[in-house]
């Protein structure tokens, strides 16, 4: 969903782009939804294996975008969310990651795949968790109803050229000099299908969407109605922009009072439900609140918000002021700030800004203390992990960062982020070939084969290595470029490589 907004036009334009001709796909469940049967044609347009290859091009390039927002806290806190959310749809499980980007406007969007984005800003706009729960629910029925294949049905002579067109312009929205006329061609490019058509299967998608997205909410314990809400204020907000701009959410998620109505028809007889947030929801929600202000007006911001409560002040409002005096570089003020909360009731949030603290007044003895307690009582808060792995590093100690590393791999073998530690570490006793596999794992886990190949290589050249460590490299070496060469061809037949 995009709003008329402020913000970069190359970026507002590409992120339009990415919402309007990827509205994705997998997992026929038409019938189990309670939905009319519009019938499978997924196999007629794109196949399981080539929407992964499509989402796995595009993804590559979001996640070494700057505006992709990898803090654990956050990372974790959508995905939970998404799936609790996807633990309700009827079917097959399917796998869906969800992620955030820092951007000012108002959008949200699904990716062929199974990736479903959000823009920082849309979280803050949100009210209360059942609202941003509203609006993934609604993305996830865009990729359980399979819409992106639909929709390119009857266009197929010009499907994969205009998911070409997409790759392109999410490259060139990185930036570059370049960057203005790539995005031009590609939305020229895209603009060239049957937009009429494509528009009118995007009506009926984003009805079947909000069904889907209601039933999910239900089943998840969120409240039904806060969808409706936040949908009816994203309408007045359209209407009072359209005489400044385009209202460019119409175009990408056509919100009508049609579909205002039938949502309302369909939560108006369910019982009210009061469901409270997760502190989780307001811990990020602090963290992208400030990251959107300067260092200065994001301090000034939750004084202010503080300043008339006396009696009972929020925990997520004096947490967002002790982030803030720490973007401020007022460690002490921060420090102050922060302690009261870790007294009363704490969480692992504020144990892992108190170890920062520490650090960023150089006392990594006192943030070590810190993490070790909060870690024995929150093992696998990712946040915490990667702070005191960062701190081992710090302070030398490489073989207690590949002690610690290997003991979580087993739990976490996906862990992009775990084999980066472990790289650094081999980095930092010497041992080169290891340092380079590690690098290879990482990358393979972030969909880079070609980097994932070009780190093995190297790792072979070492001569310094033993037969085994050798031997082991040169197998993984055979295996990643059988799968690269895979890759190449797949995404050569959809003209995206």
């Amino acid at each position: 969903m995009v709003a008329a907004c402020p913000g970069h036009p190359d970026r507002v334009k590409v992120r339009a782009l990415i919402a309007a001709l990827l509205l994705a796909c997998n997992a026929p469940l038409a019938c189990a939804q309670g939905l009319p049967d519009l019938g499978d044609i997924s196999s007629v347009s794109l196949s399981d294996a080539q929407e992964a290859t499509i989402g796995n091009r595009i993804m590559r390039d979001v996640r070494i975008d700057k505006d992709f927002i990898e803090d654990p806290e956050v990372y974790d806190y959508i995905n939970s969310l998404g799936n609790r959310l996807l633990a309700g749809a009827d079917g097959p499980h399917r796998d869906i990651d969800f992620f955030v980007l820092r951007d000012d406007t108002i959008n949200a969007f699904a990716l062929v795949g199974g990736h479903v984005g959000v823009h920082s800003a849309l979280v803050l706009l949100t009210q209360n968790e059942s609202e941003l729960a509203g609006v993934i629910g609604h993305e996830i029925g865009h990729i359980l109803q399979h819409h992106q294949a639909r929709t390119l049905y009857g266009q197929r002579g010009a499907q994969f050229a205009s998911l070409a067109a997409l790759a392109l312009a999410l490259l060139a929205s990185r930036g570059g000099s370049q960057g203005s006329q790539v995005t031009e061609a590609a939305v020229a490019t895209a603009g060239a299908m049957n937009i009429q058509s494509q528009l009118n299967y995007t009506r009926e998608h984003e009805r079947e969407a909000d069904r889907v997205g209601l039933q999910l909410l239900i089943r998840a314990g969120f409240s039904p109605r806060a969808m409706v809400t936040f949908f009816e204020r994203m309408l007045r907000a359209n209407r009072l922009n359209e005489f400044k701009s385009a209202p460019a959410y119409l175009r990408t998620h056509p919100l009508t009072i049609e579909r205002i109505a039938d949502m309302q028809d369909r939560v108006e007889n369910l019982p009210s439900r009061l469901v409270p947030d997760s502190f989780e929801y307001r811990v990020a929600r602090a963290k992208l609140r400030v990251e959107s202000f300067s260092a200065t007006e994001a301090v000034q911001f939750y004084r202010s918000l503080l300043e008339d409560k006396t009696v009972v002040r929020p925990r997520e409002d004096v947490y967002g002021l002790a982030l803030a005096l720490r973007r401020a570089r007022d460690f002490d003020a921060a420090w102050k700030t922060l302690q009261p909360l870790r007294l009363e009731n704490t969480h692992p949030a504020f144990e892992l800004l108190a170890g920062q603290l520490k650090m960023d007044m150089g006392q990594p003895d006192a943030a070590a203390a810190i993490y070790r307690a909060a870690l024995m009582e929150h093992p696998a808060y990712r946040a915490l992990v990667y702070a005191n792995l960062d701190l081992l590093q710090r302070t030398g100690k490489a073989q207690a960062v590949l002690d610690d590393v290997e003991k979580r791999l087993r739990d976490r073998p996906g862990d992009a982020r775990l084999y980066e530690f472990q790289a650094r570490a081999y980095e930092a006793l010497g041992r080169t070939a290891s340092q380079h596999r590690s690098q290879a794992e990482a990358q393979f886990r972030r969909d880079n084969l070609a980097a994932a190949v070009d780190q093995l290589e190297l790792a072979v050249k070492v001569k310094s290595s033993d037969f085994y460590e050798q031997s082991s490299a040169e197998a993984r070496l055979r295996e990643m470029k059988s799968l690269l060469e895979n890759q190449r061809a797949a995404e050569k037949a959809l003209k995206i490589s």
